[in-house]
């Protein structure tokens, strides 16, 4: 299979992030290292006799990851170690957006970024307490502290002290398209929760004793009906009108990182607006190479979409296979400098066994920490290998 896709220079891809209305889409691959993906939990929560099980293993995904904010919840040695270098991961790549934001110049446009996720844990907002990074939740009160999409959009500035001079103070906004731990609906509002009201005792627990604990959670549950929620729901409806909105402002850009536009709505949305915005920019941080080159993204039927893959290796193949024997059939060549894979390796890859299938597909992801330093060179004008991008 010919590959024809197109290319995005890396002093184009940065004058598009430095010039453009600033938004990212951030997935459950960021938080990959420490909280696993949903797996069969969707499909089992579409099944009326496997649903109450299946939410309460996406529970015990929530219960987790309130050791984000207190790692004391987590006893298990090893998987502390991977909390804490998923934490070191979200700090890296938010403290490079916000180098960027703090340079941008006010007079091409604002010193704010819209980053979008469906992820319901709290690692950006750990992160950017950690980091002194102003952030908006869309929560606005002290005492106690109330959800609004409204507030999304305030601008803070700050006003010199023995000047007038004013001037933008670099925001995020973190929007969670489905909810989040910290959130908790009373009285028919979303109220704010470092993750208390998320009950230690679920599991134990059925029936509608269950039900009632679970509803308190504000989050989308993973179900085939959450798009339906989703749409339905006021608060749920307005993020996905703002995600349409800004995306449908001129010179806008979308950075995707760790999400597989698995959600059919949130995917129907962007790609509507991909055809109705000539000036939107989609750069999208493929997790796998596998996934560019089965054209899953719909990249040639897209001109102003572009899929930025991990590069390949000899040192990630060696890694995972035990020799070259292993792993030669993969590539044309093992003696180039840069390894290509073989024109039918998609037909290849889904004709293993499922064990050398997850070596394969492990050796093409593209790991959170390495999309952060590949943004990093772009903007640090180090040389970035050519695998990182697709050939015409």
């Amino acid at each position: 299979m010919k590959m024809n896709m197109k290319t995005i220079d890396k002093k184009e891809l940065k004058e598009i992030i430095q010039s453009g209305h600033l938004n990212l889409l951030i997935g459950s691959g960021c938080s990959l290292d420490y909280l696993s993906t949903l797996k069969d939990i969707e499909d089992r929560m579409n099944v009326e006799a496997t649903r109450e099980v299946a939410q309460k293993d996406y529970y015990k995904l929530i219960k987790k990851s309130k050791a984000i904010l207190d790692e004391a919840f987590e006893t298990i040695a090893t998987e502390k170690t991977k909390l804490i270098i998923t934490k070191q991961n979200y700090d890296s790549f938010l403290g490079f957006w916000a180098n960027i934001l703090s340079k941008r110049s006010l007079h091409i446009v604002n010193k704010q970024v819209n980053i979008f996720t469906t992820n319901f844990d709290m690692f950006m907002e750990s992160s950017c307490e950690r980091l002194g990074i102003p952030y908006n939740d869309g929560f606005a009160g002290q005492i106690n502290p109330s959800f609004s999409v409204a507030n999304f959009n305030k601008i803070q500035r700050y006003k010199s002290l023995q000047f007038d001079n004013t001037s933008d103070i670099p925001l995020f906004n973190i929007i969670k398209l489905h909810g989040s731990v910290s959130w908790q609906t009373k009285d028919e509002k979303i109220i704010y929760s470092n993750g208390i009201h998320v009950a230690d005792d679920l599991e134990d627990k059925v029936g509608d004793e269950f039900d009632e604990e679970y509803k308190k959670i504000a989050v989308i549950n993973p179900n085939a009906e959450k798009h339906f929620e989703t749409v339905l729901d006021t608060n749920y409806a307005s993020m996905l009108r703002k995600f349409t909105l800004e995306l449908e402002k001129e010179n806008s850009v979308l950075i995707l990182i760790g999400f597989s536009l698995e959600d059919k709505h949130i995917k129907n949305l962007l790609y509507g607006v991909m055809k109705s915005n000539p000036t939107l920019v989609v750069v999208y941080f493929s997790y796998s190479q596998y996934d560019k080159v089965a054209d899953r993204l719909e990249e040639k039927k897209n001109p102003n979409l572009y899929v930025v893959s991990s590069e390949i290796t000899k040192d990630k193949f060696n890694n995972i296979f035990e020799n070259e024997e292993g792993w030669k059939k993969f590539v044309k060549d093992t003696k180039a400098n840069k390894l290509e894979l073989v024109d039918d390796i998609v037909n290849l890859i889904d004709g293993l066994d499922e064990a050398e299938k997850k070596k394969i597909k492990q050796v093409l992801c593209q790991p959170f920490e390495e999309i952060t330093e590949y943004l990093d060179k772009v903007f640090s004008n180090h040389d970035i290998s050519d695998q990182h991008e697709d050939k015409e």
